[in-house]
Formats: C-alpha cells, sequence, structure tokens
C-alpha cells in the first residue's frame, strides 16, 4: 500500500508521521511512506499512490489543485486532506476527498479515516463477469464509472468499455450497496470516486460524462457525498 504526505510545515508533516507510524503497529499495516514537502516534488517523484495526506494550505500548487492533479492520473487514489480551515469543504466536495480534517489533528478520528480509505480500497476490487457482445471480461467495481437503465438491459461504463447487462439494476444496487457508489435518479448508479463537478441536478463524471440528479434524490444524493467525502 503506497502513502503520501505532503505538507510544507515541517511540525505538522513530522505529526502525521507519528500518526501513520502509530497506526501501522496497532493494525500491523504497512505502509510504503513517502513524505513531501511541496507540491512539486511529490508531482516530480511519478509515482502511483493508493492514498495521498495532503495539507490544503501550501505555497506554490495547494492541496486541493495537487489532488485533482493526482486524481487525473490515478482516479482510484483515495485523498486525505487536512486544513486549519473549514472554508475548503465546498471544494473538497469535487475532489474524493475520503475525509477533511482541521488541524490539530484528532487522533482516533484521523484514525477511523484510515480505516475508511482502506475499507474503501478493499470494496473497490469486487468483480464482475460481464460480456461486451464478443468475449467475456472480468471487470472490478472500482473500474465502473456509473450503470444506465437501458429498456431491459443495464449498461454498465468502464472507463474503456461499455458492456450490456441482463441484470436487472436491482441487481447492481444490491452488489455495489458497500462501496462507493450511489444513486442519483433512478435509472443511474455512479461511482462517487469518478465526480469531477457536483451540482445539485448535474453531475459531471470524468470531465465528459453529464448524470442527471432527479429531484426527489436531490437531498439524500447531497447527503451521501457528504458522507463519502467524510468518512462516516
Amino acid at each position: 500500500m503506497r502513502l503520501a504526505y505532503c505538507d510544507d510545515n515541517p511540525d505538522c508533516l513530522h505529526e502525521v508521521q507519528e500518526h501513520i507510524k502509530f497506526f501501522s503497529m496497532d493494525t500491523g499495516i504497512d505502509f510504503e511512506e513517502h513524505a513531501f514537502s511541496c507540491s512539486e516534488d511529490l508531482i516530480n517523484s511519478h509515482l502511483i499512490f493508493d492514498i495521498a495526506i495532503l495539507d490544503v494550505e501550501m505555497e506554490g500548487m495547494n492541496g486541493l489543485k495537487l489532488g485533482e492533479h493526482l486524481r487525473k492520473g490515478n482516479p482510484h487514489i483515495i485523498l486525505i486532506y487536512l486544513t486549519a480551515h473549514k472554508k475548503y469543504l465546498d471544494d473538497a466536495l469535487n475532489l474524493n476527498a475520503v475525509r477533511f480534517f482541521e488541524k490539530p489533528i484528532e487522533s482516533s478520528r484521523f484514525y477511523r479515516g484510515l480505516h475508511d480509505a482502506l475499507e474503501r480500497i478493499d470494496n473497490s476490487v469486487i468483480k464482475f463477469a460481464l460480456r461486451d457482445g464478443k468475449s467475456t471480461d472480468i471487470v472490478n467495481a472500482k473500474d465502473i464509472m456509473y450503470i444506465e437503465i437501458e429498456r431491459r438491459y443495464s449498461k454498465v461504463v468502464t472507463l474503456n468499455k461499455v458492456y450490456h447487462s441482463f441484470e436487472h439494476i436491482s441487481f447492481w444496487r444490491e452488489k455495489l450497496q458497500g462501496s462507493c457508489f450511489a444513486i442519483p435518479h433512478r435509472s443511474y448508479i455512479v461511482n462517487l470516486n469518478f465526480i469531477s463537478t457536483y451540482q445539485r441536478k448535474v453531475l459531471l463524471l470524468n470531465e465528459t460524462i453529464e448524470i442527471p440528479v432527479s429531484k426527489s434524490q436531490q437531498t439524500l444524493f447531497y447527503q451521501k457525498f457528504c458522507r463519502f467525502l467524510e468518512g462516516k
């Protein structure tokens, strides 16, 4: 499990390192850790991370912009943000933030956030056998952007391919309820990891695909998305 943390304050960077150390000792989970004091150093490492813990307020590229950059290269990365101000929470709604912590860090909540990040990674590897008309592929749930009802079929859209499943949408709702999926409209299930823009009536997935949010689902979907960001 490769983990990065980035903060231009040496004391805060050391605090995160200590929290990761105690979390690893308590759980027996080993991380390949990489610490960075600025966004540019993290980007220039050219490494792919499973989890990134980012300070929001840094000189140069701030943590929110850094998270956006990292997601473009790896849409499955789990982002955890650290900040002294809640005002950035709305900006984090458009990023895959598993938690948004205020400084100083509350250790028990921080550890729960790490547990939640690991559970998301585990939940995202559910596999399904899907046909594209010519062959059968094994598809990981984490690679599914969204599922849409199409007459008697379910259209399953991944980053690289579109499948048509004979399973009803209820099948997918049951199978994906424990992972990072939510229902913005009765005809859709979306992977929250791929949301690049969130508005009350419409979502943008992967910066290109518009998905409607029905009036009846607006409040529930917003609450689910906020819980997703906060790791609740």
